[in-house]
C-alpha cells in the first residue's frame, strides 16, 4: 500500500485554470490537523474549520456560528463535513473505548448530518457534502497510551468497522440525495486480495494509520488531501470553455442593451 500511495501522490495535481466560483471549507476535528501539519507546502490548500476532539454535533454547531461570515468573505461556498470519529468513541482517561455496540451511534451522526443540510439549505450561496469516515484501530491507539492489554480490544476494532461501513453507507446516500459525488476515504484501508476463479477477498488495514490507531499517517495524510483537493476542483472551478462561453454571453447582452 506504501508504494501506491507514494506513486499515487507523486502525480501532483494541477491547478485548475478556468474559473473559480466557489470556495472550499474543510470541516473536522483532529484529522484536520493531521492532513495540515503532514502537507509539504507552506500554506495548506484549503480553507479548515477544525477542532480537537470535537463530535458532529459541535462541527454543525461551528458551521451555524462561522456560515454568514464565510459567505460575506467569500460570496459561495461549499462545505466537506469530515467527522464521526468523535461521535463512535468514549474516552476512560487516557484509553478509548466503543460508545455504543449498536448502531446508536451512527443514528446521531445522520441526525446531525440532516441538521447540516437544514442550516445550508438556509443560504442561497452555500453548499455541504460528506466526507466518508475512516476506519479506527481502538486497540492500536490504546497500545500507543500504554495499555498493559491492548489485545482485549481487537472485539472492538471489529465492531467499530461495521458500525463505520453503515455509516459510510449513509454517507454516501445523503451525498446521492444532495447530487453530489462522495469523496470516499475509508477505500485506503481495503486490500483486495484475488482468489481462484477470479474473486477478489477484500481485507481491512488497520495499519495504515498512524501509530495512534485513529489519526492519518504522513503517506495517508497526502493521499487524502490529493483526494479531497481534486474533488474541489471538479465543485468550485469552471472550466476555460465555459468561462469563455459566459463571458461573450454577458457581452452580447451589453451590447444589445445599447439599442
Amino acid at each position: 500500500m506504501s508504494r501506491k500511495l507514494e506513486k499515487y501522490i507523486a502525480d501532483q495535481p494541477q491547478f485548475p485554470p478556468g474559473f473559480q466560483h466557489k470556495t472550499a471549507i474543510l470541516v473536522s476535528d483532529s484529522k484536520g490537523y493531521t492532513l495540515r501539519n503532514n502537507c509539504l507546502q507552506k500554506e495548506f490548500p484549503l480553507e479548515t474549520w477544525c477542532k480537537s476532539g470535537a463530535t458532529t454535533e459541535v462541527l454543525v454547531n461551528l458551521i451555524k456560528t462561522r456560515i454568514a461570515k464565510a459567505i460575506k468573505r467569500h460570496h459561495h461556498i461549499i462545505i466537506y463535513l469530515w467527522s464521526g470519529t468523535c461521535d463512535l468513541t468514549t474516552k476512560e482517561g487516557k484509553y478509548i473505548k466503543l460508545k455504543f455496540h449498536n448502531n446508536r451511534a451512527i443514528k446521531i451522526i445522520e441526525d446531525q448530518y440532516k441538521r447540516a443540510i437544514s442550516i445550508i439549505d438556509s443560504y442561497q450561496h452555500a453548499e455541504i457534502k460528506f466526507i466518508d469516515c475512516p476506519l479506527i484501530s481502538i486497540s492500536n491507539w490504546n497500545k500507543s497510551k500504554g495499555h498493559k492489554r491492548p489485545e482485549t480490544y481487537k472485539v472492538e476494532d471489529f465492531l467499530a468497522t461495521k458500525q463505520i461501513q453503515e455509516l459510510n453507507g449513509k454517507i454516501y446516500e445523503l451525498n446521492r440525495r444532495l447530487n453530489k459525488t462522495s469523496v470516499k476515504i475509508s477505500k485506503y484501508f481495503f486490500r483486495g486480495r484475488k482468489r481462484r476463479k477470479g474473486q477478489t477477498r477484500k481485507s481491512v488495514n488497520l495499519s495504515i494509520n498512524n501509530k495512534d490507531g485513529i489519526h492519518p499517517g504522513r503517506l495517508l495524510s497526502l493521499a487524502i488531501t490529493k483526494n479531497i483537493l481534486l474533488d474541489t476542483y471538479t465543485e468550485c472551478f469552471t472550466i476555460d470553455q465555459e468561462s469563455e462561453f459566459i463571458q461573450i454571453r454577458v457581452e452580447q447582452e451589453e451590447l444589445n442593451s445599447l439599442f
